[in-house]
């Protein structure tokens, strides 16, 4: 453990001035919450823009090409659903209609928009369990499924609640939980009956597809079938790509996701400059005690190694309140927002690698001060 040599006379160093060191570790710690929240904001615009894929209970997810995100883009008609349940292999083909509307505030009469969904009752292969056990209700002309994830703006709403959804009264018959994200405040889910009622769509005019193959049925190879069957124009995806390509749309082409991803790299870079102020400044009051080491015949490593403990030191020491802000905090936003900012280990893993480059980042950057003293500066 010779490399733990130095870390006796970093620790001895760092406590020599508790409130410069106090001082230290919260500007380490206001870094680790900035870049805490920049990750945050950064997952919380994609999770909230993948709410949809883990819900699907299917194998395939049939869409036009054109549809480059589940919320918006192309219809196809209702033959390409006929013409897969012909395909071999295809256990189930049933459509799946979306679209926006307008909800309006049962208390206050404010209307906001959401998301909404109509589903096959017999065979949703959506939020299955939840239409399964509202399925005798869903059958009523103007029952909904409300998401009790929504934001505050939609009302107090409870089963028995109703309202106007479009152009059409609704009442609430159960809940669910999908969330919101930053297009829509909510999601309200129907029967397709329903959801035709409200968007005065053609029942013919299909927004999405869903597809569960036969068990023991390879589904890349059923995949390859249903391509052959149906036009060109025609895309299948698995609910796994379809949740990597909302996030990626989302990463790539949204102007949320981009600004957070840049935040991050921005929280990252004033982390580094925080830190190597504060090393700077540490390495500059010790420079009498850096020279005397020197003299005394230590090899530059285990001077470097002093500084690096040091920057380590600072990293743990920062780390944790930064942690414990930062979890406050996406409690916080996430009450009033509603978006989901889920802190999840690997992402407390990750800040903390973070935190731990930007600290070794900056004692190296320190490193030069300290090699450029000279043992005769003491006499």
């Amino acid at each position: 453990m010779r490399f733990l040599r130095p870390l006796p006379i970093a620790w001895n160093m760092l406590i020599d001035k508790p409130s410069r060191l106090a001082l230290s570790v919260m500007a380490v710690a206001f870094s680790v919450v900035i870049m805490f929240m920049e990750l945050g904001f950064f997952n919380g615009s994609n999770d909230s823009a993948a709410n949809l894929p883990p819900h699907f209970d299917c194998d395939l997810i049939l869409s036009h090409k054109e549809k480059n995100h589940l919320k918006t883009g192309e219809e196809f008609p209702i033959d390409w659903i006929y013409k897969a349940r012909d395909v071999a292999g295809v256990a189930a083909s049933v459509p799946l209609y979306s679209g926006a509307d307008y909800w309006w505030n049962p208390q206050d009469g404010s209307r906001n928009r959401v998301f909404t969904l109509g589903v096959n009752l017999d065979d949703p292969m959506f939020t299955t369990a939840i239409i399964a056990a509202n399925r005798r209700a869903l059958q009523k002309p103007g029952a909904v499924i409300y998401d009790r994830l929504s934001r505050h703006e939609l009302g107090q709403v409870e089963s028995g609640t109703t309202t106007t959804l479009g152009r059409i009264k609704v009442t609430v018959v159960g809940l669910c939980e999908l969330g919101p994200n930053f297009s829509y405040e909510g999601h309200v889910i129907m029967s397709a009956d329903t959801f035709l009622l409200m968007q005065n769509q053609p029942r013919d005019v299909i927004d999405l597809g869903l597809i569960r193959v036969q068990p023991g049925a390879d589904v890349n190879e059923v995949r390859q079938r249903l391509l052959a069957a149906l036009p060109p124009q025609a895309l299948l995806l698995t609910p796994a790509e379809i949740n990597t390509r909302e996030i990626r749309v989302t990463t790539q082409r949204s102007p949320a996701g981009i600004v957070f991803g840049i935040g991050l790299v921005v929280g990252f870079a004033i982390g580094v400059i925080i830190c190597y102020q504060i090393l700077f400044n540490e390495v500059n009051d010790h420079l009498p005690q850096f020279a005397t080491l020197k003299a005394m015949g230590h090899p530059p490593r285990f001077i470097s190694g002093i500084v690096l403990h040091e920057a380590v030191l600072m990293a743990l020491a920062g780390f944790i309140p930064g942690l414990i802000a930062g979890f406050g905090l996406y409690m916080l936003i996430e009450h009033f927002t509603q978006i989901r900012m889920f802190l999840t280990p690997g992402r407390v893993l990750l800040i903390f690698v973070l935190t731990s480059g930007m600290c070794l980042l900056a004692g190296h950057l320190a490193l030069k001060k300290v090699h450029s003293t000279d043992p005769a500066d003491l006499f």
